[in-house]
């Protein structure tokens, strides 16, 4: 048995932080690779087969001086209370490993790609379909003003409250979050409900 002294008292936010981070798989996986050797950036991204490196710069940065540090040459290390955490996760039976993890962030990545494509042409090719229905007069100027604004404020309010609950169940700042990732859940609510709309005021 290792015994590790800590210098220095935890308050009760850190004690907190702790415990959350200990919840993710992936920051389990980090841990236990660092428990091995010092690692760099690009051979954790290898050592987990981690797709996406956003995802593991989060990840570090919520463990960065609580968990983990960087030694002289650059290279991940744990800390004293890296190290006593290290020796609980070891004893707990892992109900899912890190490629089970991964088999998840494949489907998120196929996720993200499908949101990609309504940026780039789902919603050009909705907007230029309304404003063509417009110029045919088959829908009027007051409806289609009503769409788009109607449209922007829905999209705006759905999507912040995903943030919202995604802050809230992965202790994560909304202001954390990618711009390419508010705009992409953005654009696609947006092109769904001028699309939807669009329909019902044809049918109507």
């Amino acid at each position: 048995m290792i015994l590790i002294i800590i210098n220095k008292y935890l308050s009760e936010k850190e004690l907190s932080q702790i415990f959350n981070l200990l919840k993710h798989p992936l920051r389990r996986g980090i841990l236990k690779q660092l428990s091995k050797s010092p690692q760099t950036y690009s051979q954790i991204l290898k050592n987990l087969n981690i797709r996406e490196s956003s995802l593991l710069n989060y990840h570090l940065r919520e463990m960065d001086d609580l968990l983990i540090k960087k030694d002289v040459d650059g290279k991940y290390i744990l800390n004293e209370i890296g190290e006593i955490c290290l020796q609980l996760i070891l004893r707990v039976k892992e109900k899912e490993d890190i490629h089970s993890f991964n088999k998840f962030q494949l489907v998120i990545e196929n996720l993200k790609s499908t949101i990609f494509l309504f940026q780039v042409v789902f919603l050009p090719l909705v907007v230029i379909l309304a404003l063509e229905l417009y110029l045919l007069n088959i829908i009027n100027f007051g409806t289609i003003l009503g769409i788009f604004t109607s449209g922007a404020i829905f999209s705006i309010v759905m999507s912040t409250g995903v943030l919202i609950q995604k802050k809230e169940s992965e202790s994560r700042s909304v202001g954390k979050f990618e711009k390419k990732e508010k705009f992409g859940m953005f654009s696609m609510l947006f092109t769904i409900w001028i699309l939807t709309q669009t329909i019902v005021s044809l049918l109507l």
